[in-house]
């Protein structure tokens, strides 16, 4: 039997709109390597719009003693993302009265005061540290950490967002290197984001998802002279 911690931003749950892509939970690829390892132990942290620091955060504070034998990380669009408007001033603008929000709500995520304003939740210094520090804090944790990926369009609701993606996409492969796990060509080959947003997957995208992991965590533990336990098979 064998320890898997899976951390997740929002790209970890099921979505619920638009009513043509909807799917559950147990499709989400989380719950489909839980399906092929049955045998095993799962710990799961979904937590949407978070930046990586404060996701992983949790297991270092609380989990170090666990020792997983795989931890997947699937996290880095809320750091890299540009925004408009920092945390803190979004927070005071949702305080004004109700009719003067209402008139500037529509403007915090505009694509064109994005272009102009690029404000960015985290540095890529401290992206790096966070990285590499939550390598250091799981030693005998074989980690796979995924591409930060989006859709096509993503750029049009976001610009900036794929110089600054390729970026933070460096800082992990650099701290992580073949357990980086590049994703984002074979979800678009399969049209595996999400329709509306292009910020999220769909289903085919999880599916996606589950397929490279698991083949991974298989690779893994057969070179590691380790028996994978297949659709509760020994």
């Amino acid at each position: 039997m064998y320890k898997i911690m899976i951390l997740t931003d929002s790209d970890g749950y099921p979505r619920s709109f638009p009513a043509s892509e909807v799917f559950e939970l147990e499709e989400t690829y989380p719950y489909l390597i839980r399906e092929h390892f049955k045998s095993s132990t799962f710990w799961q942290m979904s937590y949407g719009n978070i930046t990586t620091t404060k996701l992983v955060n949790q297991p270092m504070g609380y989990l170090t003693h666990w020792k997983p034998d795989i931890i997947i990380v699937q996290a880095g669009i809320a750091d890299c993302r540009p925004q408009a408007f920092s945390d803190f001033q979004k927070e005071i603008i949702s305080m004004l009265t109700w009719r003067l929000f209402t008139r500037i709500k529509k403007y915090v995520n505009h694509p064109a005061l994005i272009k102009h304003r690029q404000v960015y939740r985290v540095s890529k210094s401290s992206f790096r540290t966070t990285v590499r520090k939550f390598k250091l804090v799981f030693p005998q944790s074989k980690i796979f950490w995924l591409e930060i990926s989006t859709g096509p369009r993503f750029e049009e609701f976001c610009p900036g967002v794929e110089r600054r993606k390729a970026e933070f996409n460096a800082i992990i492969k650099e701290a992580y290197g073949e357990d980086f796990v590049s994703v984002q060509k074979k979800i678009l080959e399969v049209d595996g984001f999400n329709a509306k947003d292009h910020g999220h997957m769909n289903k085919k995208g999880h599916q996606v998802l589950a397929d490279v992991l698991i083949e991974r965590i298989n690779a893994f533990l057969g070179s590691s002279g380790r028996k994978a336990v297949l659709h509760g098979q020994k």
